[in-house]
């Protein structure tokens, strides 16, 4: 479907006279007066969208309804992403056409972000807290915890924002409740963190295959400034088939005191005045400290982003986070943070999308309606257990091998626009897969290529199920049973007055030893596999065979000695 019907199907008929004239913007790509016409057609897009900005802020001064508000709030967040893309579209086809560059010219202009905009997100958020915040929900404690993670494209940030603020309010991150200094200004959603590693890439490889305990240790701080603290935190995963939940424990250090923390030195009393003195931080304190000096860790890769929250207060079972602008960078390791200018290309990544992520409690894995909308629907693209960290070392480390399932994904278009033709849709799949933003202070360095996946092998997600264990156990206890058969007969001739059977039970003991050891041995060997997701082969091929030689030799040795053969003279 071309934009010109697509805009016709999709306008909002409130808002009918102030969308662009794709017609007249169509018809005049050939002529000189395209630009005025551009031009004309942005001014009155503009000043309705600033007129209507206006309007919503004085009804929310007056509390009115939040609901309608929010409704229409959604209209005007997609009446704003349809006209920048129907612009956008216009502009490149003019481009294209005449060889020209008018969308370099043009593109600030057509941020779909706008600041208004998000302004209106924090007051209508404000005026839903401030009905919510004596209200508190009873709590349980027996649920279960499913988190999920998308992709979401550019230009559907805002419409996805407000979709989800008819159901959910911005989340407050301050500690008191005055939400009349509450805003866009005085809330910083800036959150960096530096994950540690080491040469061998021990940590990264661990996680990447989700093997039991294995950690990310990172240091994290919120704002765009660096504070006097800092977090130290430490992530372990636990298989499901454990019954433990995976953990994140962290604790408060002095931002000064950092880089003597990685180097071994002991600062636990400046901990001491951050946190309280229990022996669960005092625990985590030195386990993370002797993890890093045992397997050598320094600083890999910095992640740094904007979040943006939304949850009702009192009530954790539906929590969703947005987080735009993801910017990775590669630490140099000399220092525990580098500073942020007169950086490689090669050593900073823009994420081209947004990441949401979705954590619901529930007792039976069930979500509510509105959230099943949403994921199903064209807004996102579910990218499973998506994590920043690994795919910041994937992309700024080339010599790294293993790469997580999503990397080629990156190539895949997940902006499902009905309008776009096979020819955008073939260009998007050429461009380069890392984005690099202009404003970037860099020196000279060569083009940053795509990800280059050949030669490496993608590791798929593997969720191991309690039943695979079982399986192992029931093999083990088969051979264990047999050889229990065996020893019991072996124990049973060696009681009796006979000689010869007295030698024939104690080869039958010998070989249950044999045969109990080698299912011990099977056992722990593959148990080791499937926690470690190892993809096989599973089967010994040599074990058996040669047990079924032991077994053998042993009842000929049995009836050789029951029935000896007499000497002919």
């Amino acid at each position: 479907m071309k934009f010109e019907k697509y805009l016709k199907r999709n306008i909002y008929p409130p808002y009918k006279y102030y969308y662009i004239d794709y017609q007249a913007l169509r018809k005049s790509l050939l002529l000189n007066s395209f630009v005025p016409v551009l031009d004309s057609n942005i001014n009155r897009v503009n000043d309705f969208i600033k007129l209507k900005t206006d309007e919503i802020q004085r009804r929310l001064e007056k509390s009115s309804s939040v609901k309608q508000i929010n409704d229409e709030l959604k209209h005007f967040a997609e009446f704003i992403r349809i006209n920048i893309v129907g612009l956008k579209t216009i502009i490149k086809k003019y481009d294209k056409k005449n060889s020209s560059s008018l969308y370099q010219l043009y593109r600030p202009k057509l941020k779909t972000t706008i600041k208004e905009l998000d302004s209106l997100l924090y007051e209508s958020s404000k005026i839903t807290l401030s009905k919510l915040k004596h209200k508190k929900k009873e709590s349980n404690n027996v649920f279960i915890r499913k988190t999920d993670k998308y992709w979401v494209h550019k230009n559907n940030i805002n419409t996805l924002k407000f979709y989800i603020l008819r159901h959910l309010p911005i989340y407050v991150y301050t500690k008191n409740d005055d939400l009349n200094k509450w805003d866009i200004n005085t809330h910083d959603t800036s959150i960096s963190s530096v994950y540690l590693d080491n040469e061998e890439y021990k940590l990264y490889n661990e996680r990447l295959r989700k093997l039991q305990n294995s950690e990310a240790i990172r240091i994290r701080w919120y704002g765009k400034n660096i504070p006097e603290t800092v977090f130290i935190e430490r992530k372990r995963h636990e298989d499901g088939w454990t019954g433990n939940t995976s953990k994140k424990l962290r604790f408060i250090m002095s931002e000064s005191k950092v880089q003597d923390f990685l180097n071994g030195v002991d600062v636990y009393d400046d901990v001491m005045k951050y946190n309280d003195n229990t022996e669960d931080i005092k625990k985590l304190y030195y386990e993370i400290q002797q993890t890093i000096i045992k397997n050598n860790l320094k600083p890999m890769v910095r992640t740094c982003y904007e979040r943006i929250a939304f949850q009702l207060p009192n009530d954790s079972s539906v929590r969703i986070s947005l987080d735009t602008e993801l910017r990775m960078i590669k630490e140099n390791q000399e220092y525990w943070r580098r500073s942020c200018h007169n950086l490689l290309k090669e050593e900073v990544v823009d994420f081209p999308y947004a990441i949401l992520e979705i954590k619901t409690q529930s007792f039976d894995e069930t979500k509510p309606e509105w959230i099943n909308e949403l994921v199903n629907g064209v807004l996102v693209e579910h990218v499973h257990k998506f994590s920043k960290y690994l795919h910041g070392m994937s992309v700024l480390y080339p010599d790294i091998t293993n790469i997580p399932y999503w990397l080629p994904q990156m190539t895949t278009k997940i902006l499902k626009d009905p309008f776009e033709t096979e020819t955008e849709y073939k260009e998007f799949n050429n461009n380069v897969l890392i984005d690099i933003n202009p404003n970037t202070e860099m020196v000279d360095s060569d083009h940053l290529s795509p990800v280059d996946i050949v030669n490496k092998r993608i590791s798929i997600p593997v969720r191991v199920e309690p039943k695979v264990f079982f399986a192992n156990e029931r093999t083990f206890l088969s051979w264990v049973q047999f050889a229990i058969f065996l020893g019991g007969i072996g124990t049973a001739m060696v009681g009796s007055q006979s000689n010869s059977s007295t030698f024939g039970g104690v080869i039958l003991i010998v070989v249950s030893i044999i045969f109990s050891f080698y299912a011990l041995y099977l056992y722990l060997w593959r148990a080791g596999m499937i926690r470690r997701r190892e993809p096989g082969p599973y089967d010994d091929l040599y074990g058996p065979p040669i047990l079924v030689c032991v077994f053998l030799f042993a009842m000929c040795l049995a009836i050789i000695y029951k029935f000896p053969l007499k000497r002919v003279i």
